[in-house]
């Protein structure tokens, strides 16, 4: 077979099989094979998308003319002479390795799910997999049966359905291996039988499990904490379902294929181009007009918020719709315009791809107005760098001709030619060519910089030039170096630059671009097809489950294997789940180190990137991997079962999941990001999990150098690379964690127990040990273990049959707290003790804070000394010193530790519109002053140093240029400006509790339901003691006591409700119990009951359903109340207190005493006494001094309101001393109707006039009984 090299010089293949291979050809010269007849209808879809192409005529033959000419596989066959056979047998060595051990990882941790799991969650995870393999459109419904109320006539229970559209048309679907990682135990016979379970759900349906032709789900992969230590039998099922959208090619790739990624490359890039070209207001029209139409097509099935986000959410549909937008707005040009358009981006493309050359008449073929240009004019625009080989003579051509046009520029070069052309009568642009290179080339030899020019242009041939050319480069160029003057030293420099290597990467890099211009774009118009579709089902099938089984709480978040490949993850725009913060740093922390539910293993990690793309199109085709199923004890396998205990792939039919970890320069940029991001979960009840994400992150960034991260999945799949073991380190911690490892084997598959026990060796300050063991028993939720009833803080009795998870945090509290004190402090937080909990949340605040700045001062030092070395670069130029970097570090060290003590998070955009006349928000005119302040301190430095070299040396340093350096060496900020920016001000805004603002715990784990909440006034605070009977005896019965904390009624009761100490539901139920009073405190003596309270809770939950942030709302910072529940006569007598409540899912509670509005008269025509108190209740509640106490204590918490989204109003009536003549069943209603009926809605949130009226109303009693007709018609 001819090389890529041989077909550019136009040899012929003259090796034996050549003429029967003719032979062949001569007798099918019309037939296609299969592949090629595909290869003809991709390019005839593409030729079409070219407005300019002529459509008439004999378009068919001349793409078969084509595809017929490039059937050789030259391009392939170079591609495959840069790896040499000792490297890729090393490489599969390796990956086998790798491969293997992720294997048995995954089939452990997916034994250790199933395991701990209880019945729900795994019948969540057996549905999950079979709801995301099929979608039988035609039956696209799923049934949920369930009894709720009761017939009327019969007296039985009445069935209801609720109906879920599972299976969408056009959605994606099928998963390779649906049972792979299933353990042993959920396949036998009997109960548990997953299959069993399955056909019991959805019947016939099962029939179609399994057998996807051409499955697209790559897997379902479990994130946080299931199957690991850290799995709580109520934790969330939030499972990742990871689409492969890319195309698997089954052959290997032909220069046809390589054609038509090139065309795609051209196609598409002339489309993102033209669209650039217009102004920007144009822009957003057009932008605009394909969002309505995707609205109009897609948007039935989205939430108006959704809709204005859709062209976010289906992001491949938008660049296929802008695409058709622009090829319609070209085709409305005159076709020599058109052509204009499309010569003019040809050239872009394919003057950095040498290799492009092996297609020119194809693109000829293909593009029909290339005919039109000239070939000078062609070579010279589109294969600049096309040449065979290149001697010394060449090469050195070839260097005037960069330092022409690289170096100097067409404006220096004319000065340079002024004086020799006027010499020889003739304008500079018209000087002889000859004689031109003969002045550059002696302007070269004198460039003090001549060695760093040659340098420049070794790079730029091995960047620009084909690898076969490029790679001789040894062998000219110290000849070349000689001929310009370059002495020993450099051309020792010149000699160690492994030109070679710098060749064959740059081959590879052009062609692994090429390959994923073309994969990329078939796999948009993959997902354009499915994308409305799998959103609905992805919708549809969560609501379904969380019917089904609201316990276990399953979500799906979908990832695009490429785009998560890449770090583009769901930005917070589309969920408030997700962030542009992470990138590839949440591949590493969350995804590749998940469990796989189904599906297939990825490629290995550790292999390079070009190898796992270029595998895809053949250039290792029998490449294989097997994974090998580990045997219980020392059983041997059996040799005669191999098939059934071992599993091969090819390497190009696994899915690329990416490398371990981006590189350091990558991550760097987003480490603050993180943090910010990483800030929200304080607010959140989360702070101990907050922290341990970003120890890790500080200990990346301030523990170590090395240009290879510490990866967390490379660390899961080989334990042993640990710190601690590669160090041999000693000491507790170290026996500790290899006792409970050697115990507990699961612990190494756990990558939370992994990242935890590297950095508790890696960190050395006892006070971060301490309290990393702290958060990270939280995240176990070790108070599982913790006998509550005992005052030293003793473990429970451990039961022997218990899992292996509940032992593994058994034995973590006994050998982590062996010591009383620590024991004791751990004991009273999980009891829920309000002064240890804020005590423990000031530490760990203050922690979080120093975590924080310990990030961003080494992110300063390490831009400083990137100014440092940048600085030292220029001066050395300006100065012809070589010398400078030390007097360079001398003089601005101090200086710029002094310009920054914290890095700067604002979204520069800001600036263009301070330009304008648009008005600047509060966040917006805090940033300005930021930029404004950072801009006129480096203005200053900058002034400073070319000041002093300039009255010291004497030499001119350009101020631009200083500021410049300064401002490119920072470390810059990735992620989303805006997000950045916002979650910053959040995080300072909130990160202290504000007034009136109602505690939340710190962590989860404290969020569980208390048997019973029992009431003790305390008389000297006139305030209730709110203590919880916990215990973990059989049957819970008994136990301690335990104090939680002190306040008024309403506001406890509402921190109860919103921390989840109170339980609902059947599986955990709480009870209030209120002791006997013998106070006389109005307080204390306030006829409440336990059951009071306990209704009261209820309708706190029902009323304040759980809020969905808006993210759109939180990027605009559009803040406003969003309800309020105005509860009566709980705290004291006429005593109100209001719940309310924000956007952002902040609760408060603030307190009026309508004892201080002005005394109603009794009325003497009440029917009896005994109504009174109602009636003076009413009409004070009703009163314009009742509503200007309201407003006086709210505008105390200074929160906007939203005309557009009026706060729900809910008012709630404690009967007290009422006398009311009406059922029991209806008191409530009939109490908080009358309210209602006096306070509308817009109380809450309009201030009344001074002179408001609000009329005496004579007869309660009539609005209330009105308010049960109006329930019994609405809700019986």
């Amino acid at each position: 077979m001819l090389k890529f090299r041989d077909i550019i010089l136009g040899k012929k293949d003259d090796s034996p099989d050549s003429s029967q291979k003719k032979g062949d050809a001569k007798q099918g010269e019309d037939s296609l094979s299969p592949v090629a007849a595909e290869q003809v209808k991709i390019l005839m879809e593409l030729y079409q998308e070219v407005p300019c192409n002529p459509k008439s005529g004999d378009l068919e033959k001349r793409i078969k003319n084509i595809v017929k000419s490039l059937q050789g596989s030259s391009l392939l066959e170079s591609i495959r002479e840069t790896f040499s056979d000792e490297q890729v047998e090393e490489w599969k060595e390796q990956s086998q390795k790798e491969f293997d051990e992720m294997g048995k990882l995954n089939r452990a941790r997916m034994e250790s799910l199933i395991e701990v799991a209880d019945e729900g969650m795994r019948q969540v995870v057996y549905e999950s997999i079979f709801i995301f393999d099929v979608n039988p459109s035609d039956q696209p419904n799923l049934d949920i049966t369930y009894k709720k109320g009761v017939d009327p006539e019969t007296g039985k229970p009445m069935i209801h359905r609720d109906r879920y559209h599972v299976f969408c048309e056009n959605a994606m679907h099928g998963i390779d291996g649906i049972d792979r990682w299933l353990p042993e135990q959920s396949k036998r016979e009997g109960e548990g039988n997953w299959m069993a379970h399955l056909q019991e759900q959805f019947g016939e349906l099962v029939n179609n499990f399994g057998k996807s032709e051409k499955p697209i789900v790559q897997t379902l992969s479990t994130i946080g904490s299931l199957g690991g230590i850290g799995h709580k039998p109520d934790s969330d099922v939030d499972a990742q379902v990871i689409f492969g959208t890319e195309p698997r090619y089954e052959h290997n790739w032909t220069d046809a294929d390589f054609f038509i990624a090139l065309a795609f490359k051209i196609i598409s890039s002339a489309y993102d181009r033209f669209l650039l070209q217009f102004p920007e207001e144009k822009q957003e029209q057009l932008k605009q007009k394909v969002k309505d139409q995707m609205i109009e097509e897609h948007g039935e099935a989205l939430s108006p918020e959704q809709q204005k986000i859709i062209d976010i959410i289906f992001p491949s549909t938008r660049t296929l719709l802008m695409r058709k937008t622009c090829r319609a707005l070209i085709s409305k040009m005159e076709p020599g315009k058109q052509m204009q358009f499309f010569w003019s981006q040809i050239p872009l493309i394919l003057r950095k791809l040498p290799e492009g050359d092996l297609f020119r008449n194809a693109l000829i073929l293909f593009f029909p107005f290339l005919k039109n240009i000239p070939a000078r004019k062609l070579q010279g625009s589109c294969f600049p760098n096309s040449v065979t080989s290149m001697d010394a003579n060449a090469a050195l051509g070839r260097l005037i001709i960069f330092y022409r046009d690289r170096v100097l520029g067409q404006r220096v070069v004319m000065k340079l030619l002024e004086e020799p052309a006027k010499a020889a009568g003739v304008e500079p642009a018209k000087f002889p060519p000859a004689q031109q290179r003969q002045g550059l080339m002696e302007h070269l030899k004198k460039n003090p910089s001549r060695g760093k020019v040659v340098q420049q242009f070794l790079e730029h041939v091995s960047e620009n030039y084909r690898w076969e050319v490029a790679q001789e480069a040894d062998e000219w160029h110290t000849d070349v170096g000689q001929q310009v003057g370059l002495d020993q030293q450099m051309l020792e420099v010149i000699q160690s630059i492994p030109l070679k290597d710098q060749a064959r990467k740059g081959f590879l890099k052009r062609i692994v671009n090429l390959v994923n211009a073309r994969v990329e774009q078939e796999a948009i118009r993959n997902e354009a097809a499915y994308e409305p579709g799998t959103s609905r089902k992805i919708y549809y099938a969560e609501e379904y489950e969380l019917a089904k089984y609201p316990a276990q709480e399953a979500h799906y978040f979908v990832n695009i294997l490429r785009k998560q490949r890449a770090g583009q993850h769901t930005p917070f725009l589309v969920s408030p789940e997700g962030s542009m913060a992470y990138s590839n740093m949440l591949n590493d922390l969350l995804l590749n180190p998940a469990t796989l539910l189904c599906g297939l293993s990825p490629m290995p990690f550790s292999l390079p990137e070009e190898v796992k793309i270029l595998s895809n199109i053949g250039v290792f085709p029998d490449w294989e991997v097997t994974q090998h199923r580990e045997h219980e004890g020392d059983e041997e396998p059996d040799p005669r079962a191999a098939a059934e205990n071992q599993e091969t792939f090819k390497l190009r039919n696994l899915p690329n999941w990416g490398n371990y970890a981006p590189s350091r320069e990558v991550f760097l940029t987003y480490v603050i990001p993180i943090f910010l991001r990483e800030s929200e979960k304080i607010s959140h009840r989360n702070l101990p999990k907050a922290l341990l994400n970003t120890w890790w992150i500080e200990m990346l960034t301030c523990d170590e150098d090395t240009p290879e991260l510490t990866s967390l999945t490379k660390l899961l799949i080989f334990p042993n690379d640990r710190a601690f073991i590669k160090k041999e380190m000693t000491g507790p911690y170290v026996d500790i964690i290899k006792s409970m490892e050697e115990e507990f084997p699961q612990l190494v598959r756990d990558p939370w127990w992994i990242k935890f026990t590297e950095m508790l060796m890696r960190f050395q300050d006892p006070e971060v040990q301490k309290e990393m063991l702290f958060c990270f028993a939280q995240h176990i939720r070790a108070s599982d273990v913790i006998d509550l009833d005992t005052t030293s803080g003793e473990p429970i009795y451990l039961d022997k049959n218990s899992s292996w998870r509940f032992k593994a945090v058994h034995r973590f509290y006994m050998k982590f707290y062996a010591e009383e004190g620590p024991r004791i402090d751990l004991m009273k937080f999980s009891q829920g003790r309000d002064d240890v909990a804020q005590e423990k949340e000031t530490v760990l605040k203050k922690l979080f804070l120093n975590s924080m700045k310990n990030t961003e001062r080494r992110l300063i030092q390490i831009g400083n000394q990137n100014t440092i070395n940048r600085m030292s670069q220029y001066i050395s130029q300006v100065t012809k010193n070589n010398e400078e970097k030390e007097r360079v570090e001398k003089i601005l060290t101090k200086p710029l530790d002094k310009l920054m003590d914290r890095m700067l998070i604002v979204d520069m955009s800001v600036v263009d519109k301070a330009q304008t006349d648009a008005e600047l928000n509060v966040i917006e005119k805090r940033q300005i002053a930021q930029i404004q302040d950072d801009r006129r301190k480096v203005g200053e430095l900058s002034t400073s140093i070319t000041k002093h070299y300039g009255d010291k040396l004497q030499a001119e340093l350009n101020k631009e240029i200083v500021e410049k350096i300064i401002f490119q060496s920072r470390i810059p900020l990735a992620g989303d400006p805006l997000e950045n920016v916002i979650f910053k001000y959040h995080f300072e805004k909130n990160f202290n509790r504000r007034p009136f603002q109602v505690p939340l715990p710190i962590s989860k784990s404290l969020c569980i339901p208390r048997n019973v909440i029992l009431l003790e006034f305390e008389p000297k605070k006139e305030k209730w003691k709110f203590k919880a009977m916990i215990s973990k005896k059989a049957g819970g019965s008994g136990g301690n006591q335990l104090e939680m904390f002190q306040s008024n009624l309403v506001e406890g009761v509402t921190r109860c409700v919103f921390s989840k100490y109170i339980g609902f539901d059947a599986r955990a139920m709480t009870s209030f119990q209120k002791n006997a009073v013998s106070s006389r405190s109005v307080v204390a003596s306030n006829p409440v009951t336990a059951d009071d309270l306990q209704n009261l809770a209820g309708d706190i939950k029902s009323f304040c359903k759980p809020i969905r942030v808006s993210s759109t709302e939180l990027l605009e910072n559009i803040y406003y109340l969003y309800d309020v529940m105005i509860v009566c006569n709980v705290d004291r007598p006429l005593g109100c207190a209001a719940i309310v409540r924000t956007n952002f899912d902040e609760q408060f509670v603030f307190t009026f005493d309508l004892n201080k509005t002005p005394t109603i008269e009794k009325d003497p025509g009440l029917a009896s006494t005994k109504n009174q108190p109602m009636h003076t209740f009413y009409q004070r509640f009703n009163s314009l001094p009742a509503r200007k106490l309201y407003w006086e204590a709210f505008n105390k918490l200074n929160l906007p309101m939203s005309e557009e989204q009026p706060p729900k109003l809910k008012i709630w009536v404690n009967p007290g001393s009422f006398n009311l003549n009406v059922t029991p069943k209806y008191q409530r209603v009939y109490l908080n109707g009358t309210a209602e009926n006096l306070w509308k809605p817009e109380h809450v949130w309009k201030e009344p006039a001074d002179d408001a009226k609000f009329a005496l109303i004579k007869d309660f009693d009539e609005i209330g009984k009105q308010a049960i007709t109006e329930y019994q018609q609405n809700h019986e």
